[in-house]
């Protein structure tokens, strides 16, 4: 709401032309390397950490049938990794754990019973349905048998 109304004073100062405190913070166009790089180079870093990581050490996987009703988790099922979540009913949901943005993995938020992408945020649904984004695709559905 906050950046609702500064964004409406600005444009505003800049349509009658009268010169805005602020204008300069929320320039898009701003370029400031030597006061983000640092920053920069420590979320880049961590992105790579995460997609080589998921990919080299790979988490310790239960199986399927170790998950309780409310559950979800990477699984190991059928010599793949599933991202699963067991409903109170029993319902299993099984989808690929590998995030639809930027390939990532996803890891199970008990708080939120959400599929959680480390590197950029995304948000899934136990279903893989995307939450939040950025990632617009939904996670692959995986089918189990029986």
């Amino acid at each position: 709401m906050s950046n609702g109304a500064a964004a409406a004073i600005m444009l505003a100062d800049a349509i009658t032309g009268k010169p805005n405190a602020w204008a300069q913070t929320f320039d898009a166009n701003r370029f400031t390397p030597l006061a983000s790089g640092a920053k920069l180079l420590k979320e880049t870093a961590s992105v790579g950490a995460h997609f080589f990581g998921d990919r080299l050490g790979g988490p310790d996987l239960r199986s399927l049938d170790e998950l309780a009703p409310g559950e979800g988790a990477l699984v190991a099922h059928d010599g793949d990794t599933v991202a699963a979540f067991r409903e109170g009913d029993g319902t299993v949901h099984a989808v690929s754990p590998v995030c639809t943005h930027m390939y990532c993995h996803v890891s199970w938020n008990d708080a939120e019973q959400s599929w959680d992408c480390p590197c950029h945020g995304s948000r899934f649904a136990p279903d893989g349905t995307v939450l939040q984004g950025p990632a617009v695709k939904p996670l692959e559905r995986k089918e189990l048998p029986g």
